[in-house]
This record gives C-alpha cells, sequence and structure tokens, in this order.
C-alpha cells in the first residue's frame, strides 16, 4: 500500500455540515438503523454528499464506512472506485463504501483535509482515519479490506448490513446549480465561477450563494497547483503571501492561513491593507462565519483596522 496521504490532519470534525439544509435532506434518506447490529442500507456504496454525510458516519458505528475520493477527470481513482466497488459487493455487507467526488463535494472533500483524486480514508465509531493515497492491485486491496473488517470487529464493530427497498430520495438542485455542477464536473471552474456570480447579483445577500461562489473561486485559484511547492515558497509580496494562504485553507489549515495574512497585513503598505483585508473577509465565507478559527481572526483584522 502506499503511504498515507500527508494531507490528513487527524480526526475531521463534520459536525459543521450539520446546518438545517442538511438536516432536511437526511430526512430524505433511505438509510435505515434497525438495531446497534443490523442496518438496511439502499445499497452497499453510495455517492456520498453533505445531505447523507451523517446518516454515513452513523453506519460506521457498526461497520466499517471506507471513503474513496475521485475525480472524473483522474483515470486512476476512476478504476479505483470501480475495485472496491467490486469488493463492497463481495464484502456482502461487512463493510460499507461512501464514493466522494471532489469536484462537486468540495466542501466533504475539504473537511476531511483531501486535496487529492484515489485517496481513500475511513471512518470507525465516527472517528474518520487516513488508509492511502493512489490506485492498488485489487487482489492486494480485497486482503487489506478482510484486515480492515477484522481490527474493527477486535474493536467491537460487528454489525451488518442487509440491502433493502427504500432507495434515497436524490437531493433536488436548482437550475442555476446543476449548471454550476455540470461545469464543475467538466472541470470548468471559471464557468462556474460566472454562473454563481449572476445568480447572486440576481439574489443579493443570499449567503449560501456566496458561500458557493467563494468556494468555487478558491478552487478555480488552487486545483492546478502543485500543493507542497505552492506551501514551500515563502512570500516575498502580498500577492504571494495571498496565494499561499489560498493553499493553506484548500488543505484546511484555517489557522496558518489567516495568521500569515494578519502579519502582513501588519507589515504591508496602506495600500496593499485593502487588497489583504478584502482576501481574508472571502476566506471567512469558504470557511463559514461559525468557525472558531474565522471568528479569533475577523476580531484581529477588525481590531487592526480600527
Amino acid at each position: 500500500m502506499n503511504t498515507q496521504n500527508p494531507a490528513f490532519r487527524g480526526a475531521v470534525d463534520l459536525s459543521g455540515l450539520a446546518n438545517k439544509v442538511v438536516q432536511e435532506k437526511l430526512e430524505q434518506s433511505g438509510i435505515k438503523v434497525e438495531n446497534t447490529n443490523s442496518l438496511r442500507v439502499p445499497a452497499f456504496s453510495v455517492e456520498a454528499e453533505e445531505g447523507v454525510i451523517r446518516q454515513i458516519i452513523e453506519l460506521s458505528s457498526a461497520v466499517p464506512v471506507v471513503v474513496c475520493f475521485y475525480s472524473p477527470a483522474d483515470a486512476s481513482s476512476l478504476a479505483l472506485v470501480e475495485k472496491l466497488d467490486r469488493l463492497v459487493l463481495a464484502g456482502e455487507g461487512t463493510w460499507f463504501l461512501a464514493k466522494v467526488n471532489v469536484v462537486s463535494q468540495l466542501k466533504l472533500a475539504e473537511a476531511f483535509g483531501v486535496l487529492e483524486p484515489a485517496t481513500v480514508a475511513m471512518i470507525l465509531a465516527g472517528e474518520p482515519k487516513p488508509l492511502f493515497q493512489g490506485d492498488q492491485d485489487e487482489d492486494d486491496l480485497s486482503v487489506f479490506m478482510d484486515k480492515l473488517v477484522e481490527v474493527a470487529k477486535s474493536q467491537g464493530i460487528t454489525g451488518q448490513l442487509t440491502i433493502g427497498e427504500a432507495q434515497p430520495a436524490e437531493p433536488k438542485l436548482s437550475a442555476v446549480e446543476q449548471a454550476a455542477l455540470d461545469a464543475m464536473d467538466n472541470g470548468d471552474f471559471s464557468a462556474a465561477v460566472k454562473i454563481y456570480e449572476a445568480e447572486l447579483q440576481a439574489n443579493p445577500g443570499n449567503e449560501q450563494l456566496s458561500e458557493r461562489l467563494a468556494q468555487v473561486r478558491l478552487v478555480e485559484r488552487t486545483y492546478q497547483g502543485d500543493v507542497e511547492a505552492e506551501l514551500a515558497i515563502e512570500p516575498k509580496d502580498c500577492v504571494e503571501a495571498i496565494r499561499k494562504a489560498d493553499f493553506f485553507i484548500a488543505i484546511g489549515d484555517t489557522t496558518s492561513a489567516f495568521t500569515l495574512l494578519l502579519e502582513w497585513f501588519d507589515n504591508s503598505k496602506p495600500e496593499e491593507r485593502g487588497t489583504i483585508s478584502k482576501h481574508l473577509l472571502e476566506l471567512f465565507v469558504v470557511v463559514g462565519k461559525n468557525d472558531p478559527s474565522v471568528i479569533a481572526a475577523r476580531k484581529q483584522l477588525a481590531a487592526k483596522m480600527f
């Protein structure tokens, strides 16, 4: 097996996804918990979205949940998904597969700290853990999954999944959301940005649209970059500092991103401070206004500005 993805930073707190919209979508899920050891699911694998992620996490109290991050544009990740799809069927309900499209499900990928497709993690008893990165030989994967199930059983996770008749309701997307999603699926983030910009102009003050737009802009700025190389740069001006902050946010290191830009704000010329503060405000939207790192950084920025 390949070494684990260095982008993982320990346990991932997914509680921030439990907003009103997500809770409503959870009501539409076809996953039903019958008792602590027996769960009825519509399938042994599912395309993971914000609307069902908490139900998927619940499954990990009974069986190990394997999370595979893929991109429609990455052949190795698609090959890995196909192998895992076959193996989860062969596992006959002893583990569950959640597939995350890193393009269309950016927020989920960021919650796990994942940047690269063909990355695999697991969730045991609600706790995410990194496994490996890169496509693998199917025989090796089979042995690995068998061992994973045994490890889970040794920790008291001994449940069994069965296939039920209920099917999860598909989340209803607006025409705008679908158009933006289609653009991102095709790797055209610029088009997705323009779609959200136009919609936000027609609906000023819509916080969800503002958040989506800020997130897609971040992906547009970072998705083709070499993460390790970008983070190794010592910024020589505020433009480079802003770009490095983007990559910190992309790997989930919000504290480093905000600290970097706040330090540059202190040492920049007056005409540069406006650029830095504007970018910080956009990153606050990307991360979410209720995130502790955002709250702390916003207070620091306000003190520096006024």
